[in-house]
């Protein structure tokens, strides 16, 4: 046993809970938009062209597509590193904060472009703000090793 192992702690932290709880949510919210948009991608690709917008037919269901595939490949995403979290795989640690650093980043963007904040994107703020900043505590970090850690 290293001297790094015997200094690790044994007993999960509350910021490893509280990432495994925020980013379970931001990919049950993410996997849950991708499959509501994907069923409904014909009725908003309508809406988005006849909307009074200059956006046509084709260019809408690509940005639809676009926007599922986002959705779910971070869903998935944060999903994994739920699930791979509590066994203290330091890639799931590291995959979680930058799926939620990258959902952070485009919820901000997203309100900067629609100049309004709502409901559904102050939530995705809140709850990926809170799952990096429990992804980045010490105790996360002392409680999962290194990504190359020797063994």
């Amino acid at each position: 046993m290293t001297a790094g192992a015997a200094a690790r702690p044994t007993q999960m932290p509350a910021s490893v809970r509280i990432a495994i709880i925020t980013m379970s949510l931001l990919a049950g919210l993410l996997l849950l938009n991708a499959l509501l948009t994907w069923f409904s991608r014909a009725t908003l690709a309508k809406a988005m062209a006849t909307g009074g917008t200059q956006v046509t037919l084709a260019d809408a269901q690509g940005l639809i597509a676009l926007v599922t595939i986002v959705s779910l490949v971070l869903g998935l995403l944060l999903a994994l590193s739920t699930w791979f979290l509590p066994m203290r795989r330091a890639w799931a640690r590291l995959s979680g904060l930058g799926a939620s650093l990258v959902l952070c980043v485009m919820v901000v963007f997203s309100v900067i472009a629609t100049r309004g904040l709502s409901i559904e994107s102050l939530l995705l703020l809140v709850i990926s703000l809170a799952a990096m900043f429990s992804l980045l505590a010490g105790n996360t970090a002392r409680w999962v090793p290194r990504l190359r850690a020797r063994r």
